[in-house]
């Protein structure tokens, strides 16, 4: 090469690359600071709650046009998972936190939220795909069609909890999707800050944002400000109802009727069922009872107790009756009838298919994360 033309041509290269990465992030979509919740809508449609940038992502899945579901229904059996995934992702398992577990409802692929937090103490959003056989897949959700839509008046960062928490943690608490709405439970500014949107999908800029107030029987007292920490959509007695579980542990129904655009509704306390707990999930599905019949069940994970199974009929039956208004002494539960199911370490839970439940759970002899299928009905897994 002439050695005149060469720093030209380094000058003219450089000014090429300089171009070419000044360009890369306008051609691509912004992303969400944050991956908490994750909930499907069809075969299509995966929504992406963005707790930190108080929004609700909703990508398009190329492949799922073209998903096909598998020829028999088949077990996870993912053991050590977290160190997996911790491989793929280029990082120390110590730096994964897990945030949510949803089920391809075609595919029946599992895709998993995290956050990996780095050495300056930032964090970045990631969700994995991870089939059956344990292969995984990270979505580059840059390269995804998107919708959004943003959360007036989520939470902020100018409030904390226990004096680190920063309150935007909780401005998206959990997400269902049934009959063409998104329902986003979590907190919000203002004097009633319990919160339960609804916004119809595709969105269109419309959305009712109704403040939720309910009795605590452990505590004694109406609570406005605790916000449901896990929930599901469901039909009691041929209306369409939330079912919600709040920390500590009062069990809510909530019909959809009532929720109306800044309306401020009381929902019904149908149980209590245990104090110092924190509800993870609240997965409803079919499944065989004892005597061999199908039947509707509802089931409340739990950080610190056994998960609580509770029979659709029973919850229609308490919904229509008065609820809960005395106080219930610590460590008594009341109301709906449950049956407490050993799913020990559960972190996050899933309807699989007709004869599995999909788990994320902390294996206790090694305190790395499994991803594991239960049978429906019996629960009992012997690893």
């Amino acid at each position: 090469m002439n050695s005149k033309l060469t720093p030209v041509i380094l000058i003219l290269l450089c000014l090429v690359a300089s171009s070419a990465i000044g360009s890369e992030p306008a051609d691509r979509p912004q992303g969400p600071r944050s991956a908490t919740v994750l909930e499907f809508a069809g075969v299509d449609t995966l929504f992406v709650a963005d707790s930190d940038g108080g929004k609700i992502f909703a990508y398009t899945l190329p492949t799922a046009a073209n998903a096909q579901s598998p020829t028999d229904s088949k077990p996870f059996n993912l053991v050590g998972f977290s160190n997996q995934i911790a491989e793929h992702l280029k990082v120390d398992p110590r730096a994964l936190r897990y945030h949510d577990l949803a089920v391809h409802p075609v595919t029946k692929d599992a895709y998993i939220s995290v956050s990996i937090r780095h050495s300056s103490e930032t964090t970045a959003p990631a969700i994995v795909k991870v089939s059956q056989a344990g292969t995984i897949n990270q979505l580059d959700l840059s390269r995804l069609d998107q919708a959004t839509f943003p959360l007036v008046g989520a939470a902020g960062d100018s409030v904390t909890f226990w004096r680190d928490l920063p309150a935007s943690t909780f401005s998206v608490t959990d997400l269902d999707f049934a009959d063409g709405y998104l329902y986003v439970s979590g907190l919000s500014t203002g004097e009633f800050s319990s919160t339960l949107r609804k916004i119809p999908f595709p969105f269109d800029g419309n959305a009712s944002a109704s403040t939720i107030e309910m009795y605590h029987a452990a505590h004694n007292q109406n609570e406005t400000r605790a916000p449901i920490r896990a929930m599901t959509v469901v039909d009691l007695d041929g209306k369409k109802t939330v079912v919600a579980a709040y920390t500590c542990t009062p069990l809510v129904t909530i019909p959809v009727a009532e929720l109306e655009d800044g309306k401020h509704v009381t929902g019904k306390t149908v149980g209590e069922l245990g104090y110092g707990n924190t509800p993870l999930e609240v997965v409803s599905y079919r499944s065989y009872n004892m005597q061999g019949e199908a039947e509707e069940f509802v089931l409340v994970v739990n950080r610190e107790m056994a998960a609580d199974l509770i029979r659709l009929d029973d919850l229609a039956s308490a919904a229509k009756a008065d609820g809960l208004a005395q106080p219930v002494e610590l460590g008594d539960s009341s109301g709906v009838a449950t049956t407490p199911i050993p799913l020990s370490g559960v972190l996050q839970a899933a309807d699989q298919d007709a004869q599995f439940l999909l788990t994320l759970k902390r294996n206790l002899e090694t305190g790395e994360m499994d991803l594991v299928s239960y049978r429906k009905g019996a629960y009992m897994r012997i690893s």
